[in-house]
């Protein structure tokens, strides 16, 4: 049987694979400001010492994680989760730009190739067929994106979703 600190860092590592799935799945807004966002930060309470094992994530979409006063709530946030459930705030770590860009492409655009102009394609955006939630522009986005999607996408199918 895996170590706690084993099962946590698998459930880490899962919700950063997935991450990139929720952030792409819809026209999401800054919680704090309401601009379009373009970071998606997870936070999560878990309990692995039960059977069976918890874990809530709370899900933040920010316009910028790391300067401003959304960052400064965001960063309060984190504090009053980490009283609230007794445990040290969760680190936030923040990935790399992708190469190439200035800043994070926008919640909305396409999962794979991220073009900020595909968040204004509403209407001509796809849904993956089988787990309706993570969004392309083309089955020729689609297709090179499968070894990293579909994880996501078998566990829509598994996973009791609880969404408040």
């Amino acid at each position: 049987m895996a170590s706690m600190a084993a099962k946590h860092r698998f459930m880490q590592q899962y919700l950063f694979n997935i991450a990139l799935d929720c952030k792409h799945s819809r026209n999401w807004r800054c919680e704090f400001c309401k601009k379009h966002a373009r970071e998606t930060v997870w936070m999560s309470a878990s309990w692995m010492h039960l059977s069976p094992p918890r874990m809530v994530c709370y899900v933040h979409n920010i316009c910028d994680f790391a300067h401003g006063e959304c960052h400064e709530k965001l960063a309060a946030l984190n504090e009053e989760m980490g009283r609230a459930t007794g445990c040290p705030p969760n680190a936030l770590p923040r990935s790399e730009v992708p190469a190439g860009r200035t800043e994070y492409p926008l919640s909305a655009s396409c999962a794979h190739c991220e073009r900020d102009e595909t968040a204004t394609q509403r209407n001509t955006l796809k849904q993956c067929t089988r787990c309706k939630v993570t969004r392309y522009c083309s089955a020729d986005c689609q297709r090179p994106d499968w070894p990293r999607h579909k994880d996501f996408c078998k566990a829509v199918e598994d996973v009791k979703w609880i969404w408040n």
